[in-house]
């Protein structure tokens, strides 16, 4: 699957990650001892924290225009950063109140996360198996099912020789696959298998036009700005039809993860509020005192 352009990428995700990175990166504030790729005055940012912020956003292609991106985002934060406090903005009491809140929430969400990654089992298969069959109507297909078989190629001539051989022999695919795809391993195990068309296709739309005019069996080129593709409609399941357990195998196992994670943060809470209340430290009221009631009679 070719991925979207850097430019296409959400300014606020390109946002997040260089605050992350100054937020626990730590954008160094004495000269480091490796290569950075910006300083403002004895604050750095080093090329390895620049290259966790490219690994998170995961770019795939232009990583060129990333990375200006990521450096220009942190040079405009680092400097007005710089002149907040040179005015000394931290000491009004509206910052002081934002920044309670904000060491709260960020605190909060450590510790709801370190919750989260101790409920973090994979569901046996026997759970997956048995949530299949306790819901097999509940899980018909609310959108059709791919088997798209999908190689990336540099040159529209290799991508016409492939498409020709998988005409003539579809059971060459894995043979074909592992001598030219980009990425053999994984393209070679999505290929065999059944997803939702929108997820299959989600970051091309070029593609995604391209494989809802496709025939059941159909191979196809199609010519990228940087990659040509070629495309093989194994077989499309329509929406409405029961699934078989692989196909939505991933979809039970999030779910059954996410159950799990609230039931060990309802417990968590719970345990919390247990201690507080054994302890005399828990006090809530959810009436209003007498004589405190704000609604005005008619």
């Amino acid at each position: 699957m070719t991925s979207l352009p850097v430019t296409h990428l959400p300014m606020m995700r390109l946002l997040s990650v260089v605050v992350l990175c100054c937020m626990i990166a730590g954008c160094t504030d004495e000269s480091p001892s490796e290569p950075y790729a910006a300083r403002i005055g004895d604050t750095y940012l080093t090329e390895a924290e620049l290259s966790d912020a490219l690994e998170s956003i995961a770019v795939g292609g232009d990583t060129v225009e990333a990375r200006r991106q990521i450096v220009e985002q942190w040079v405009t934060r680092t400097l007005l950063l710089n002149e907040a406090e040179r005015l000394n903005l931290e000491s009004e009491s509206d910052v002081q109140r934002q920044l309670r809140e904000q060491r709260r929430s960020v605190l909060i969400n450590a510790l709801t996360s370190r919750i989260y990654e101790a409920a973090e089992v994979e569901p046996s298969r026997e759970a997956v198996t048995q949530y299949f069959e306790r819901n097999r109507d509940r899980l018909r297909l609310r959108e059709p099912y791919l088997q798209l078989r999908h190689l990336r190629v540099p040159d529209d001539a290799t991508a016409t020789t492939l498409a020709s051989e998988l005409r003539n022999a579809p059971q060459a695919w894995s043979t074909v696959c592992e001598r030219d795809a980009v990425d053999p391993e994984r393209a070679c195990a999505v290929g065999m298998r059944f997803y939702p068309e929108r997820q299959r296709i989600a970051d091309a739309p070029t593609l995604r036009d391209r494989v809802s005019d496709m025939e059941t069996g159909e191979v196809t080129t199609v010519d990228g700005d940087d990659w040509h593709h070629v495309l093989h409609l194994v077989e499309r399941i329509e929406a409405g039809q029961e699934p078989e357990l692989e196909w939505v195998a991933p979809q039970i196992e999030r779910h059954l993860r996410t159950q799990s994670r609230k039931q060990m943060y309802a417990r968590e809470v719970q345990r919390l509020r247990n201690e507080a209340e054994a302890r005399g430290a828990l006090d809530v009221h959810l009436s209003a005192p007498a004589g405190n009631d704000t609604t005005t009679a008619e």
